[in-house]
């Protein structure tokens, strides 16, 4: 008699009992000889789903751009870019400054590289950032710039007159270059200054820090599965002989409508497999079940459980995946004498 204990990670166990005329000799334990259960917790697949989220980044100078037309800086060693790229600013510490010159002047200069996305991120907006103050009690005026696609653009004239340092900003929710939503190879091509005008030639706009924030929205449309593991296995007390595990992905056709693809790397420690490289199996769509192999089943237990993998969904609107889509993968395990 040949015993084979099945198990859902629903928590359904099923016993089942093929006879045949082969000889188990010692191995046989009385009864079942394992136990089996699905680990709890399991995996979280909810944290696939593709909710909205939000970021930001914060872009700061590294380069000049290609004006640097703003009059004078303080101090007066290093670039003008240097001069406005400290987070927090620094005011008086470092500026540039139109003195010597009642003339429109620019700025601009080349930012750091986006580093956080993945470059599936939707950009909801682009801030341009930039703290002036005047020299004296006198109005002076600024604006911030930017220059995308070869082209450059400034916001709306800020008039002020006080000493005090003034933060102002000017969104822009599109490329005014495009009237499209920015993408982030525009982002990473972007210089961003800023325009300023003096109220005489000892009456200066002077400009202490400039940056460009970077809103976005994402969605887990592809990335890492969940960990966790998935079935715990006791061998009966005193059974020592071999033990063949399948692992089955049960709903392939259900997770299909949701997924692109899904692999999972699966490990069982003290099986062979542990011990080969790569330690681990991969179940997927397409292979549909793996096999661990357990030699003298001398553990008290073996932990099936999920150690890494990736996925991609089919969209980030689960609406548009069809009736019946789940993300969470059924798996059904068969344990057997070898």
């Amino acid at each position: 008699m040949v015993i084979l204990a099945l198990v859902l990670t629903t928590g359904t166990f099923a016993y089942t009992y093929t006879f045949n005329s082969a000889t188990l000799g010692s191995y046989m334990a009385e009864g079942p000889f394992a136990t089996y259960q699905p680990s709890i917790p399991q995996p979280d697949w909810d944290s696939i789903l593709p909710e909205g989220e939000f970021g930001s980044e914060t872009l700061v100078p590294v380069a000049a751009g290609d004006d640097t037309e703003i009059y004078a800086q303080f101090p007066d060693e290093g670039e003008h870019w240097d001069k406005v790229d400290e987070q927090p600013a620094d005011d008086l510490g470092t500026y540039v400054s139109t003195a010597g010159s009642t003339a429109w002047q620019r700025d601009l200069y080349n930012l750091s590289n986006f580093t956080g996305a993945s470059g599936t991120e939707t950009i909801t907006n682009v801030i341009i950032y930039f703290r002036f103050a005047s020299g004296d009690a006198y109005n002076v005026k600024a604006m911030a710039a930017l220059k995308t696609n070869d082209q450059v653009f400034e916001g709306p004239t800020i008039t002020y007159g006080s000493p005090v340092f003034n933060t102002e900003s000017w969104e822009c929710p599109v490329n005014p270059s495009t009237s499209e939503a920015w993408t982030w190879e525009e982002i990473n091509a972007l210089q961003a200054g800023v325009t300023a005008r003096g109220n005489a030639k000892t009456k200066p706009a002077i400009v202490t820090q400039v940056y460009v924030l970077v809103n976005y929205e994402f969605s887990n449309l592809q990335g890492e599965v969940p960990v966790g593991k998935l079935f715990e296995i006791n061998p009966a007390p005193g059974y020592t002989g071999d033990l063949l595990v399948k692992i089955y992905l049960t709903n392939i056709n259900d997770i299909l409508k949701a997924y692109k693809y899904i692999n999972m790397k699966v490990f069982m420690a003290d099986s062979l497999e542990a011990e080969q490289t790569p330690n681990y199996q991969i179940l997927s769509i397409e292979t549909g079940v793996i096999t661990f192999n357990i030699v003298g089943g001398t553990a008290e237990s073996y932990t099936i459980e999920i150690i890494g993998g990736s996925y991609r969904l089919m969209s980030d609107n689960p609406e548009e995946w069809g009736m019946g889509w789940t993300i969470t993968p059924e798996f059904y395990c068969e344990v057997a004498q070898r």
